[in-house]
């Protein structure tokens, strides 16, 4: 017999949900910037764009920016 087996369901929040919740109001302003109206996002999604803006800013900041 073959067992089927199911992947949970994996939220998706839009924008707006994202930029009002409490989990994400420290990054609000780049995430406002940043996300497309419409659109839907994972934790996972989020989590990543916030970190390589980051880095990107700080990378910028260390090294001068790209030349």
């Amino acid at each position: 017999m073959t067992k089927i087996t199911e992947k949970p369901a994996v939220s998706a929040y839009t924008r707006e949900q994202i930029c009002v919740s409490e989990r994400y109001r420290a990054d609000r302003d780049i995430l406002t910037a940043l996300l497309a109206p419409g659109q839907l996002y994972t934790a996972t999604e989020i989590n990543q764009i916030v970190r390589n803006f980051k880095q990107s800013r700080l990378n910028e900041q260390i090294n001068g920016g790209e030349r």
